[in-house]
């Protein structure tokens, strides 16, 4: 056939699509195996989500005022994510290896420091570095998964990694519980032994992370824009304002869960541990199996569905009197973390796109530890304030859960109407 000038034959046909399949097949092979990210997220979720669902409690026992344990939590958003848009913006020139490598083994000191800690302020220090160190991670990670999905729908797959981590997860906690009572240890020794094992895992990324095939090649080239570039884009500013409204009403009662289950139910590392699984256990089957409804329902409305779950929490936790109490809201906030959240993180990444996802994501961290600061420490002030008053911690906490929970709700229906779909203005 004759197009112009230039004449393709059946044979130059036959030809181009050798080489594009020789192409794809080099690209294939350019990769790290598919299990390698399944194995990265399930250790970073476990050294994550495991040390600091244990950490407050542990602290508390080591003799944390009501304060020390809002700035505990302040202080680990705050670190976490300060830096993240600079990484993320290297990591997208850069590459990501470097960047998984290094915050990984930050982060694996760091918990090992914990581990042995043997007063509050020792934990805050330790949880700073940590944090840190998951700030160069994080983004570089999140710009890896864009990298591999870049071009196929995201939501599926992000839930599936996720529901694996969770799962992962579920058998690690069973595993502690039926160990645990065989060692004879004391209640303080087995937080420092969940801790250690979070340290484990991060130690486990590190080693993933040196082996990991980088799909971002390096730049010698630097990118004149501001590491806040993605804030000239008007729907992810609105996007940022919507999330971080909700976000704030979230972190004011993260100081107290662990309060109830310190000091109010008195849960032993044990009853923590079936706590914790019963909530995994729908974490995993949320990501996993309502995954590909985040690419049919769209990132937006399952966000909103996903997030209306955590109103459930502090109301139960508001009248919780035994540590089975907080099962049934542990379960239905399963569905919010392993639905919602997987959708946000999908979300994050289909709106900055793979070329932006670590800058993107770098801003996004940064706004969100500045707002859960402030949420966190203003809440364990408040509480302080409200125990003088009424004289009791239980009423005190039972008090303030019962308005979170008003205020949760009325920031699920912002998001419900306002949160824009998940399109770069600037594309």
């Amino acid at each position: 056939m004759r197009y112009g000038e230039i004449l393709i034959t059946d044979k130059d046909i036959s030809s181009t699509k050798i080489e594009e399949k020789i192409d794809d097949d080099m690209v294939l092979k350019s990769k790290s195996p598919k299990l390698f990210y399944f194995l990265i997220q399930a250790f970073l979720s476990f050294g994550e989500n495991l040390g600091y669902q244990y950490l407050p409690i542990f602290t508390r026992r080591l003799g944390a005022s009501e304060i020390q344990m809002g700035l505990l939590t302040a202080v680990n958003n705050v670190a976490k994510t300060i830096f993240q848009p600079t990484f993320g913006k290297m990591s997208d020139k850069y590459g990501r290896k470097i960047f998984m490598l290094t915050g990984a083994m930050i982060a694996t000191a760091s918990a090992i420091t914990i581990t042995f800690a043997s007063s509050v302020v020792q934990v805050i220090i330790s949880v700073t570095f940590n944090a840190f160190g998951l700030s160069i991670l994080f983004p570089a990670w999140q710009g890896a998964i864009a990298d591999y999905t870049e071009g196929s729908k995201r939501g599926g797959f992000m839930g599936r990694i996720l529901g694996v981590s969770y799962i992962y997860i579920s058998v690690s906690l069973m595993t502690y519980v039926f160990i645990v009572p065989l060692l004879g240890f004391s209640e303080i020794n087995q937080f420092r032994l969940i801790i250690g094992m979070a340290g484990l895992n991060f130690g486990l990324v590190s080693i993933m992370s040196w082996l990991f095939i980088d799909l971002r090649e390096k730049s010698l080239e630097i990118s004149q824009d501001s590491i806040f570039m993605p804030l000239k884009d008007k729907n992810y500013r609105t996007f940022l304002k919507v999330i971080l409204f909700w976000w704030f009403f979230m972190s004011l009662a993260w100081s107290y869960f662990p309060l109830v289950i310190s000091d109010v139910i008195m849960a032993s590392p044990i009853e923590v541990s079936y706590i914790a699984i019963s909530a995994t256990i729908i974490q995993a089957s949320a990501s996993y199996f309502l995954a590909d409804y985040i690419d049919k329902f769209g990132e937006k409305i399952s966000i909103s569905i996903g997030f209306l779950s955590f109103t459930a929490v502090p109301l139960t936790f508001a009248f919780a009197s035994e540590w089975w109490h907080l099962i049934p809201a542990q379960m239905i906030s399963g569905i919010g973390i392993g639905f919602g959240f997987t959708a946000l993180r999908s979300y994050i990444i289909e709106i900055g796109g793979a070329d932006r996802a670590g800058n993107y994501q770098g801003v996004y961290q940064l706004l969100w530890g500045l707002t859960t600061f402030s949420g966190s420490f203003l809440g364990g002030v408040i509480l302080e304030l409200v125990i003088a008053f009424v004289g009791d911690i239980s009423t005190a906490l039972t008090y303030m859960l019962l308005i979170i929970t008003g205020l949760r709700f009325s920031s699920n229906i912002v998001i419900f109407k306002y949160l824009p779909k998940p399109i770069s203005s600037l594309k």
